[in-house]
Order: structure tokens, then C-alpha cells, then sequence
């Protein structure tokens, strides 16, 4: 059993992953009065919203083993105390010019952060059914952070609290932060890798590759055509990366990406299947936000609204993931997906309503797409996690935090330019019919229902594949005989 203490200590670290899902979304809607406020170009404000997710991305797994050598709690607090303080210079950003630069150190911050959550729940929990029911509140907590994210930016700025308008969207972090900091010594203390080398060579390149990769997915068409020279500039950094990597095997050094954890038995298939969950997850977000303010014409506070069905279905299925595998004789990831699928082929033919009756249509589907999406996210995270053993659960938690970034980037890039090149416009543009609006999301909901039945598919395939960890023969590699100085055992700080 989980006592009061371990539970103390698990909200502590939820509360940092609602932080990072919440400040991945919570200036989406903030960036008008961003802009106003700090007379900032538009490429500036994309820029605000991007440099978070692209250092995000690009320093998680690099985060990942910096835990697994320096010890999960002593990285996640460093990661909450330098997310909490750039969290302030943030809100208190005088121009823009700063504000970038602070989001990028924001997300830098939170990629030290949000990969020891998964591991400290693992060492916190050893029994396997206690452990299933911490990483279903894992997924409430996603949800919560989505709903927070998308809802709570329109919210906060709206109240204009204290004259600050935008900045408490960004200034909420900060007691959060420091509650955080305040119970970290609930925190299992865990047993830190020290004999092992951080890969810096590998650090350095990642961090390269990554952003090179991630900023074109991100800003898609409508961005400048020389941004696209980061897709072949990512293919000779990852490729150099590769060849590192395996140098690194060879001599008998501890590399970034250890070649046993991809070699897992369904770790591969499973990157693959979270990286299309969540490309479809965020295509949707893009465009159902396109549509309820560039087509239906709400406002932002009131489209804000409009995902907290969202976000209610999704916690509300992760909640009860572990009640339904218990009284449904099918894998619930993939009624999750085929729901999704469903629900999105619904949405496209709500466009043929009348337009005042669509808002309500839509609320109806989104909340459903909620409650589809929390039927795998936290089913596929378990099962990520029990594919290694817990020397191994820092990297396969970074690869698969870096495979979701990868993923939301790719939904925005594919989904967005599809959106736009229906409707033939920038979404926004002044004169655009609404029945245009109405085709575009119509054919952006039905590639996004082939996006959910993929995912279905490859989440059926993965059905079929034990979710244990391999046998490590310990003297078969340097790379074996390193795994079990790693091996957390962990104990209870007094």
C-alpha cells in the first residue's frame, strides 16, 4: 500500500508535471495581449510560444540521464527551482526580446524537471497495481494541465488581476514552485549512478539536432522559407548522433541513448505509438482552435472554454482506465483510439449544421475526443515503463517525453498546412466565407480520424507484445556490466 507520506510525496512531483503541461498551452491564448502589451512583431510572439517547447524537446533526454547519474530528486528540484525563477523573470519580462529568451531557459528548466516524475513514481512505488493506479492520476494530472493550459490563459488574462493582464499567466508558477520546493524532502532519495560519465558529446549534438528539427514542424508553411534548412541540417546532426552513440557502446561508455532500451522488446513500436497519439492530440487542438475563432468567430475566452470538455473527458477516462480493463474483455487503448476515430468523423459532419448550432454540437465532441484520448495515454506510459528495467527508466522516460514533443510538433506542422491549404487562406484573413472555414476543419477532422485509426492499429499490434522487461545477460557487453551500478534502491529520507 502507497502510505501518506509517499502520496504527499507523488502530489509533489504532479505538480510539476501540471506546471509543464500547463506552460507548454497557457500563452497560446495570452499572446494577444503579449503582443499588445509589449509592441512585439507576430514572429516574435510565435517565437514565445516555440522557444519553450524547442528547449523543451531538445534537453529532455539529456535531462533524463542526468538523473539517472546525479540522482532523480536532486535533478527534478534544481529543474523546479530554475523553472520556478525563469517562470518569474518571464512574468516580469519588460520586451519581448527578454520574454523569448526567459521562455527558452523556461523550457530548458522544465526538460531537468519533468523526466524524473516517471522515475520517481516507479521508485516510490514498487508494488505493480499501486504503481497503475499513481500513473492513472499521472494522466489526470496531464489532463488537468491541457484543460488549465488552454481554458486557464483566456481565464487569467480576462480577470486582468491587479492590472497585470497578461503576466499572472505566467506568474502563477511561481508559489506553485516553491510548494514544491517546500515538500521535496518527501521525495525518495534513490541511489545516484556517479561511476558513469554524462554524455556531453551526445548532449551537445541532440541539442542540435532537436531544435533544428522541431522549429520548421513548429512554425510549418507560414514560416520563413529559410527555417526549412533545419530538415537536412537534423538529418546530418542525427545521423553523426548515430554514429557517436555506437562509438560511445563500443568503447564502454554510458551513452545519451542507451541501444538496450530501444532494443527492449516493444520499446520501438511503442516511440512510434505515442509519437502518433500525440500528433493526432495536438492537430486537433490547432485546428478545433482555428475553427471556433477564425470560422464560428468566438472569442478567445470563450473558445478557451470550449476545451474544458476536453479536458473533464480525459481526466475522467484516466481515472477509471484501471475500473474499465477490469469489466471490458478488449485493450482499452485501442477503444480509445477507435473512439477518437469515431468522434472526429462526427465532428466533420457537425460542419454540415447550422452555424448557431455548432458550438454546442462541438462542445459534445471534444468531450468525447477527451475521454477517447485518456483511454491510452496512461495504459501506453505503464507499459513504456515496464518494458525496462528501473536502472533504465530515466531514458525510456526522456525518449518518450522527447518522442511526445516530436509528435505535438508534427500534428501542428501536417494538420496546420492542411487546414490552411483547403480553406486557401491564413486562417484570420479578413473576407474568408464561413463555409470555407466549415470545408477546412471537415477535411482536417477526417485526416484526423486516419491519424486515430493508425494509432489504433499500432496500439493493437502492440497489444500482441509481452510489456516485461528483456533479460539483461551482465556480462555480455560494457554496456550490461554498467546496468547494475544504476539500479536505484531507493529509501525514505527522514
Amino acid at each position: 500500500m502507497i502510505g501518506r507520506r509517499e502520496w504527499l510525496g507523488l502530489w509533489t512531483v504532479l505538480a510539476a508535471t501540471f506546471m509543464t503541461q500547463v506552460d507548454g498551452f497557457i500563452v497560446n491564448v495570452a499572446s494577444p495581449s503579449i503582443q499588445h502589451d509589449l509592441d512585439a512583431g507576430f514572429d516574435q510572439i510565435q517565437f514565445v510560444g516555440a522557444a519553450y517547447v524547442v528547449a523543451f524537446g531538445a534537453l529532455l533526454i539529456t535531462g533524463a540521464r542526468l538523473g539517472d547519474r546525479a540522482g532523480h530528486r536532486t535533478v527534478f528540484l534544481w529543474g523546479v527551482a530554475g523553472f520556478t525563477l525563469t517562470s518569474l523573470i518571464c512574468g516580469l519580462a519588460p520586451n519581448a526580446e527578454l520574454l523569448i529568451a526567459a521562455r527558452f531557459l523556461q523550457g530548458a528548466t522544465a526538460a531537468f524537471m519533468a523526466p524524473q516524475v516517471l522515475s520517481i513514481i516507479r521508485a516510490t512505488v514498487s508494488d505493480t497495481e499501486q504503481r497503475a493506479k499513481a500513473v492513472s492520476v499521472y494522466g489526470v494530472v496531464i489532463g488537468l494541465g491541457v484543460i488549465s493550459g488552454i481554458a486557464g490563459g483566456g481565464i487569467l488574462v480576462d480577470l486582468d488581476i491587479a492590472g497585470l493582464g497578461w503576466r499572472p499567466v505566467l506568474l502563477v508558477n511561481v508559489p506553485i514552485g516553491l510548494a514544491i520546493l517546500a515538500l521535496g524532502r518527501l521525495l525518495p532519495t534513490g541511489v545516484a549512478n556517479r561511476e558513469s560519465r554524462l554524455d556531453l558529446a551526445g548532449a551537445a549534438l541532440t541539442t542540435v539536432a532537436l531544435p533544428a528539427l522541431l522549429v520548421p514542424l513548429i512554425f510549418g508553411p507560414g514560416g520563413a522559407w529559410w527555417l526549412w534548412l533545419g530538415l537536412p541540417l537534423s538529418a546530418v546532426v542525427f545521423a553523426a548522433l548515430a554514429r557517436q552513440q555506437r562509438g560511445l557502446v563500443a568503447a564502454g561508455g554510458a551513452p545519451l541513448f542507451p541501444p538496450r532500451v530501444f532494443r527492449a522488446r516493444g520499446m520501438r513500436l511503442s516511440l512510434l505509438t505515442v509519437a502518433a497519439l500525440f500528433a493526432t492530440n495536438s492537430g486537433l487542438f490547432l485546428v478545433f482552435t482555428y475553427y471556433l475563432q477564425t470560422g464560428l468567430g468566438l472569442e478567445p475566452f470563450a473558445a478557451g472554454l470550449m476545451f474544458v470538455p476536453l479536458g473533464v473527458g480525459f481526466s475522467l477516462a484516466s481515472a477509471a482506465n484501471r475500473w474499465l480493463t477490469r469489466r471490458i474483455d478488449a485493450p482499452i487503448p485501442i477503444i480509445g483510439c477507435a473512439t477518437v476515430a469515431a468522434v472526429l468523423l462526427g465532428g466533420a459532419a457537425i460542419t454540415q449544421a447550422a452555424q448557431d448550432a455548432q458550438p454546442a454540437l462541438l462542445a459534445v465532441m471534444i468531450g468525447l475526443a477527451g475521454l477517447g484520448q485518456g483511454m491510452v495515454v496512461t495504459p501506453l506510459v505503464a507499459g513504456i515503463l515496464s518494458r525496462v528495467e528501473p536502472a533504465d527508466a530515466g531514458a525510456a522516460s526522456g525518449m518518450a517525453t522527447t518522442v511526445t514533443q516530436l509528435g505535438l510538433a508534427l500534428g501542428v506542422a501536417v494538420a496546420g498546412g492542411w487546414y490552411r491549404t483547403v480553406l486557401g487562406a491564413t486562417p484570420g484573413e479578413p473576407g474568408v466565407p464561413f463555409t470555407d472555414h466549415a470545408t477546412a476543419f471537415m477535411a482536417a477532422a477526417v485526416l484526423l480520424a486516419v491519424s486515430a485509426t493508425v494509432t489504433s492499429l499500432l496500439n493493437a499490434r502492440l497489444h500482441r507484445l509481452p510489456a516485461t522487461p528483456d533479460p539483461q545477460p551482465q556480462a555480455a557487453t560494457p554496456e550490461n556490466r554498467a546496468a547494475p551500478v544504476a539500479a536505484p534502491t531507493t529509501q525514505r529520507s527522514p
